[in-house]
């Protein structure tokens, strides 16, 4: 299967719709990324004609850049583009955009970023842009070559979004956009913001970190009455995203060889457009999820690391599972393993508040986990003999 590049007017490039992020590659046991699987993963993708790559600089402990630069080097540099980001909460002064920026160039082993976003920013973090001149710094970075497309990734209020493209001129930029969030979170609106400004818009968490692969029963029975299940609940949600005209790259972050060809599958085979039928099939299946009581973390990791050990992301993991799919004896076994393995709640977190202001949600995290303690030690201490 070959994907088809779709030309972009606005940036004059030609994009494959399915972008290759390089957030959630393969690990090995000791948490390093497994650079082999990783790579055929990549060469897979390139071979079906993905030719977007994003990274950024904390991802997989400022690993996954350094090895999706190399993983890419055999390629000639004119068939991909590579997407990272500058790590804006790294930034306490003017010097340390360009110091960042080199450095970033220097680990990838390139001369140039084709895309280059402030990475994060939000209403907490909007005052840096003019303060430590990013801006200005990054666009001169582009007019010297170094940047072909300047952009940014967000996680904030609708007020700050506005104000940065009233304010500052985009070439693109990335939301979290998916048929759930556009409600939940209200990102349509973002999104029609971008649209009326005719910028690109790049789409992360297109599958909201697992949580659109697995739906819950309900939801997933929805999905069915298109096809009779032959399209499967991610791939919903990737079709969701095709349909929309000014999405230019949809982003999935990958894991597996599975994923890879399922999502080149989706991409390469799946009709452009969403019937009627279906698009109402996807609103009646997000009603459902929204329905159901959840704590709303894509597990993205910017939470971490805690201080005291507590695996903030894995947590929440266990108890949205166990809401949307109520089997006591899992999550009790689940929350058990991480208080064996001194990553739970009670006894570890110290409420010290330096989570949440990382948090692209906006979860009061503390709070939060204690509501899931109280609801979860009861399942442990039920089945902690078999943890």
């Amino acid at each position: 299967m070959k994907l088809t590049h779709i030309h972009n007017k606005r940036l004059g490039v030609s994009l494959s719709q399915l972008g290759f992020g390089a957030m959630r590659l393969p690990t090995l046991e000791n948490g390093k990324v497994d650079r082999s699987l990783a790579g055929k993963m990549i060469d897979t993708a390139y071979a079906a004609g993905v030719n977007y790559f994003d990274t950024a600089h904390p991802y997989h402990g400022g690993e996954s850049q350094v090895f999706l630069g190399e993983a890419l080097r055999k390629y000639p540099r004119d068939s991909y583009y590579f997407a990272n980001k500058l790590p804006t909460w790294a930034v306490d002064s003017k010097e340390k955009v360009k110091e960042l920026f080199d450095a970033q160039l220097a680990a990838c082993g390139l001369e140039y970023f084709d895309f280059y976003m402030i990475h994060g920013l939000g209403e907490d973090r909007y005052a840096a842009v003019d303060k430590f001149e990013i801006y200005t710094q990054l666009l001169a970075e582009k007019q010297a070559g170094r940047i072909k497309f300047l952009g940014f990734s967000y996680h904030g209020n609708l007020d700050a979004f506005t104000r940065l493209f009233e304010n500052y001129k985009w070439d693109f930029a990335m939301i979290q956009y998916n048929y759930v969030d556009n409600v939940m979170l209200g990102t349509q609106a973002y999104y029609d913001i971008m649209e009326k400004h005719n910028t690109p818009c790049m789409v992360m968490a297109p599958i909201r970190g697992k949580f659109l692969a697995t739906p819950p029963k309900a939801a997933a029975a929805e999905m069915t009455k298109p096809d009779g299940g032959k399209t499967t609940p991610a791939a919903w949600a990737l079709r969701w995203c095709m349909d929309k005209p000014n999405i230019a790259v949809t982003l999935s972050g990958m894991s597996t060889m599975q994923q890879v060809e399922e999502n080149i599958a989706t991409f390469a085979l799946s009709p452009p457009k969403l019937s009627a039928e279906e698009s109402a099939m996807l609103e009646r299946a997000r009603d459902i999820m929204l329905a159901i009581k959840t704590v709303s973390c894509t597990y993205c990791g910017y939470c971490m690391d805690c201080p005291t050990g507590v695996d903030i992301p894995r947590l929440f993991e266990v108890y949205n599972q166990y809401k949307l799919f109520p089997n006591e004896f899992r999550a009790g076994v689940g929350y058990g393993k991480l208080v064996r393995d001194g990553k739970g709640f009670e006894g570890r977190c110290t409420a010290c508040n330096i989570c949440s202001p990382q948090c692209p949600q906006n979860i009061d995290i503390s709070n939060e986990l204690a509501k899931l303690h109280e609801e979860l030690e009861p399942l442990r201490q039920r089945f902690i003999a078999s943890v």
